[in-house]
Order: C-alpha cells, then sequence, then structure tokens
C-alpha cells in the first residue's frame, strides 16, 4: 500500500505549512479533514479539490455530492416529518389521479399506473444521491495517479474561497502498518485564522 505526503499552504498567511500523510487507499474527503485539522479549522463550508490547480475547473473538480454536509453526513430533510399526511383517496380517487397524470388516453391499469409511478420516484432519488465522477467521498487517492511535485488546489467555504495549494511532496511504495493515517508529519507557523476580526482596529 503506498502512502503520501501533501505539502498544504495557504497563499498570503506567510512561512504557514503543513505536511500530511495519507494511505492511498485513503479519499480526497479523508484528505479535506485532514488539513481542517490540520489548520486547526472549524470544518464548517463547503469544499472542492481542482486537480488543474485553477479555481471553479469544473472538469477537474472533485467535491461533495449535492445533500452532503462537510463532514460527509447525508442531510435527511427534517420537515419530512413535519409534514401533514395527505388525506386518505379511496381506489377511485387515486385512479383519477393517476389517469390524469398518464393522459386520459392510457391503457394501463391502476396497478400498472402506480408501478410505474413508484419506479420513476425510486430511480429520481437514487440518482439524487448517486457518487460518480468527481466525487470527494469515493475517490480514492490511488485513483488519481499522483505524482511527487504535483500540485492542485484545495478550495475551502465556497464564500469566502479559502485558496490552499497542495503539493505532492513524497510518495512511499509502503505504508507503515503500525501507523494510523491521516498523521501530521510536520507543522511550520502558527494556523492562519479562519475569519476576519472586522472589530479588530490594527487589523483594519
Amino acid at each position: 500500500m503506498k502512502s503520501y505526503i501533501f505539502h498544504v499552504s495557504l497563499p498570503g498567511t506567510g512561512r504557514t505549512w503543513r505536511k500530511l500523510e495519507l494511505r492511498a487507499d485513503q479519499t480526497l474527503h479523508d484528505l479535506h479533514l485532514a488539513i481542517q485539522d490540520a489548520f486547526e479549522w472549524d470544518n464548517d463550508h463547503l469544499y472542492a479539490f481542482f486537480m488543474s490547480g485553477k479555481a471553479w475547473d469544473s472538469k477537474s473538480e472533485y467535491s461533495l455530492p449535492e445533500g452532503y454536509t462537510p463532514w460527509g453526513e447525508f442531510i435527511e430533510d427534517e420537515d419530512d416529518d413535519d409534514e401533514l399526511e395527505p388525506p386518505e383517496l379511496t381506489p377511485a380517487e387515486r385512479e383519477a389521479q393517476l389517469r390524469q397524470l398518464f393522459g386520459p388516453d392510457t391503457d394501463l391499469t391502476l396497478e400498472e399506473m402506480e408501478a410505474e409511478l413508484a419506479d420513476f420516484w425510486e430511480t429520481f432519488f437514487r440518482e439524487q444521491t448517486e457518487l460518480g465522477p468527481g466525487n470527494a467521498l469515493e475517490t480514492e487517492l490511488s485513483a488519481l495517479n499522483l505524482q511527487p511535485k504535483q500540485g492542485f488546489m484545495y478550495l475551502f467555504d465556497f464564500g469566502d474561497e479559502h485558496r490552499f495549494k497542495v503539493r505532492v511532496h513524497a510518495v512511499s511504495d509502503l505504508a507503515d502498518s503500525t501507523v494510523d493515517y491521516p498523521r501530521l508529519v510536520e507543522s511550520v507557523g502558527d494556523s492562519p485564522p479562519q475569519y476576519y476580526d472586522y472589530w479588530d482596529e490594527e487589523e483594519w
């Protein structure tokens, strides 16, 4: 199992960087969490990796699927439990609704229309949460063909746009089985503040 050491810095914050080591089977999301932990930030915003090093380059972007928190947890709709249950329909009322939906000329039976509608919603909800290419949650580092000195961007907080520079510092062919990865290899400089203090007179 390979391991990768990443040199991570935030331009404009002085001589500050962190070196982080991860196993090849860990993901970009694991790297995101490791960076947040190493810089002692709150992990309270979304993020994206751009392998081209160019912000908002959709062709090289790896980010979270819609509906996930920065921690990688899927957000369930809390309002669903609070919604009132729809009134119970009689079979005749239900069939009238379905025939309006499928069109008055449909030859489908009530059971066939019910089945088709159920298939539609099952496919719809599966596609909403399906993990695919460009997904930081499931993209392992081994799949990126990373090479020493290769650089890319880690953009955190789509509002403030903190643009971290990530560089592959070293690649090891054999990860240490006794080490708990990700791990902090080296830390230089104080962590830059995540939020600017607008009320600090000296900074102002």
